[in-house]
């Protein structure tokens, strides 16, 4: 005697999404950022773009070494912030490290990169108090932008969670290092 399978029904196609994005929603709305993630995260950009026009303008050996400390400093608040959003929710989020750990939208970035270069305007002219004022707007203005996609993720986390690829960031990473290292060779 053969037995002949059971066939089921196919799922409504429209049903089965109307569940996805229901969970979808579900998991959006229970994720928590880490106490302090953007005061953190402005205080690492701030110091690491004051010590990049520290390093850059001083053009020296010692120069390189700070702004190597500052870049490990801000990497090493990144990895931790990062560590604790991952412990605090066991999910990892796509756009999470490029939005918010390396102001990878666009008024991030042009925050960032007018703050840096006058950063380094202000380190030549020895404006020290100028750097300060430039390094910490330029960290209020990533923190901020980073909330403002915090909110837009979790209103539309389908739309908005694409992040740079890791090919993209490795590139933008070389660039950035032989910027600096031309910088403090030529400049």
């Amino acid at each position: 005697m053969e037995s002949t399978p059971i066939q089921q029904e196919p799922e409504d196609p429209r049903e089965a999404l109307a569940v996805a994005d229901k969970a979808l929603r579900r998991l959006t709305d229970g994720l928590r950022l880490p106490a302090g993630l953007f005061p953190l995260l402005a205080a690492a950009v701030a110091l690491q773009l004051a010590t990049a026009a520290y390093g850059i303008a001083a053009q020296t050996v010692t120069g390189l070494v700070v702004v190597l400390v500052g870049l490990a400093a801000f990497l090493g608040t990144a990895a931790l912030l990062l560590h604790r959003f991952r412990r605090i929710n066991g999910v990892r989020v796509d756009g999470l490290v490029s939005h918010i750990v390396l102001a990878a939208g666009a008024s991030d970035s042009l925050i960032y990169l007018g703050a840096f270069a006058a950063g380094v305007w202000a380190a030549f002219a020895s404006l020290w108090w100028l750097v300060a004022a430039a390094a910490v707007a330029g960290g209020i203005g990533c923190a901020l932008g980073a909330r403002h996609w915090w909110h837009t993720y979790r209103s539309n986390p389908a739309a908005h969670a694409r992040g740079v690829s890791p090919r993209m960031l490795g590139v933008l990473a070389v660039l950035a290092c032989l910027g600096i290292a031309g910088l403090v060779v030529f400049g």
